[in-house]
């Protein structure tokens, strides 16, 4: 049996990105920096916190409660559907959703919708979007697919109650 060697000094790094707005992430760090020293208990042993970083806004954001959509801070008119559509593609990022899906989902399963109507639908919120269109790819023969890497926020913006 061989003996394992003696560890003198280990250093373990902990990521944790919290998403709170202006002085709220400062707090939030600074009380998990706290609990992390707590729970260590350790003679020498550092806890580090690293300033936060401030993000760019996102280009879109979808705020689910008004059911708005502003794009770099101004409203983008939507329909009912329209919204609905793009609300559920966002809010589900990076994975294919087949017409079919999106007609149930969307649409509700007792519709009588056409396929082709998904894609009316899109036509119409990429027009609305300009630019900010590129973040719904077509994936041929099988639906659509949002890849917004934080361009995109789906925010609840009213409180519950």
């Amino acid at each position: 049996m061989t003996a394992l060697p003696e560890v003198t000094d280990v250093e373990v790094r902990v990521v944790i990105r919290v998403s709170a707005g202006g002085a709220r992430v400062a707090d939030t760090a600074g009380r998990l920096a706290a609990a992390l020293r707590s729970a260590l208990d350790l003679p020498g042993a550092d806890v580090v916190v690293d300033p936060p970083v401030a993000r760019a806004e996102p280009e879109l954001r979808i705020l689910v409660d008004s059911r708005r959509v502003l794009l770099r801070g101004v409203p983008v008119g939507l329909t009912r559907l329209e919204f609905d559509l793009l609300h559920h593609l966002c809010a589900n990022p990076h994975r294919v959703h087949r017409r079919t899906a999106l007609m149930a989902n969307v649409w509700g399963t007792k519709s009588v919708v056409d396929t082709r109507t998904v894609d009316v639908h899109v036509r119409r919120i990429r027009h609305k979007l300009g630019q900010a269109a590129s973040i719904i790819t077509t994936v041929r023969g099988v639906g659509y697919r949002v890849d917004h890497a934080g361009l995109v926020a789906v925010e609840r913006d009213a409180p519950i109650g």
